[in-house]
């Protein structure tokens, strides 16, 4: 309700930001966990919160270095009514290029995705317990934690349906990961089994809702540079349309940050029942055909194409995993954004940063 609080982890990532600006446009107050002082000023320098100009009392940073340490969330989140915790480690290229140089040997991926993903969920969950004051926990997982790791490389199918209810097992310690992209997809897994566990041991008084976006595509104010773009899912339509010529395999899963952004902010609504989760994707079970992204950058960006700017060459192939969205849909009243809205958005702010 309006100019209630919520603290917010992960502000200044890619959904985070959106979702804390979508929260202030909502008449919430906002309280968010940044990393250093350093990342509240990027926050604060967008063209969307200088356009909203929040006062101290509408929007404040608080410090947390490091989300994995006990009790780290204790003192930031005193006096909030909502919490939603987006902070979690998400694969970037260079990172995955190093940290698979460990493969098999998978501790490193245990200490840069797993750990901190259980962590820092459960040192959420807890402090907001402490706290006293906390009526709903909105925490972004991702579709990754309902799907089986095993159904994706596979190839996945039309024959089997996900929907918000699926759950996959917690990978026993010591299992040796194929890729990084697997340990983070076990990350996700680990976090919600983790989190179920604990509410189901401890019954706070509030209760929490799970998100699961797939792909999450669209601007992002805080990237300076096109480089910056590629951090995270928009390297999913950037890569072929703009980078690389080779062929890549992507589960069919796609969503507008916007839309994202969106349903955290009304799942801190009352009306809206707790303890469940959302899946938040475009076009339902069939899902979004990632090739498409060519025809319509060629379509809809004919002057860059021809002139070379946007090579608009490469291939991806779309994995079919089936999600049931119905209940997003029905429940929160979200019309995802097209993918074709989705591909317009990330390519128009890559040629605004590649213009300067």
């Amino acid at each position: 309700m309006s100019g209630e609080l919520v603290f917010i982890t992960g502000g200044s990532g890619h959904v985070g930001f959106r979702v804390l600006v979508r929260a202030l446009e909502a008449g919430y107050r906002v309280r968010a966990a940044v990393r250093s002082p350093d990342k509240a000023q990027q926050i604060l320098a967008t063209p969307s919160i200088q356009a909203l100009n929040p006062d101290d009392d509408r929007l404040s940073f608080v410090e947390v270095p490091d989300l994995t340490v006990e009790g780290a969330y204790d003192q930031a989140i005193q006096g909030a009514h909502y919490a939603i915790h987006v902070a979690s480690p998400i694969p970037q290229q260079t990172q995955l290029n190093n940290l698979e140089q460990d493969t098999p040997n998978s501790a490193r991926l245990v200490e840069h995705f797993i750990d901190p993903a259980v962590r820092g969920t459960l040192g959420l969950l807890t402090a907001a317990h402490k706290a006293g004051t906390v009526r709903r926990v909105v925490i972004t997982s991702s579709g990754a934690a309902i799907v089986p790791w095993s159904f994706v490389i596979s190839g996945g199918g039309v024959d089997r349906v996900f929907d918000a209810n699926s759950r996959v097992p917690t990978l026993p310690a010591g299992y040796e990961y194929s890729s990084a992209f697997e340990a983070y997809a076990s990350s996700k897994v680990a976090a919600l089994n983790e989190a179920e566990q604990w509410l189901a041991t401890t019954r706070p008084s509030f209760d929490v809702v799970h998100l699961f976006p797939g792909f999450v595509i669209g601007r992002d104010e805080l990237a300076r540079t096109p480089a910056d773009l590629m951090r995270g899912s928009n390297q999913e339509v950037l890569g072929p349309v703009v980078y690389e010529a080779r062929d890549r395999c992507t589960p069919n899963s796609a969503v507008h940050v916007d839309d994202v952004a969106d349903a955290h902010v009304r799942c801190l609504d009352p009306t809206v029942p707790g303890n469940q989760g959302f899946i938040l994707s475009w076009g339902g079970v069939q899902g979004t055909e990632w090739q498409d992204s060519l025809e319509i950058t060629a379509r809809r960006f004919r002057d860059e194409v021809e002139s070379g700017l946007l090579p608009n060459n490469g291939q991806i192939q779309s994995i079919p995993i089936p999600l049931d969205t119905r209940t997003t849909e029905n429940v929160l009243g979200i019309k995802f954004r097209s993918f074709e809205e989705q591909v317009v958005d990330i390519v128009s702010y890559y040629l605004q940063l590649t213009a300067g």
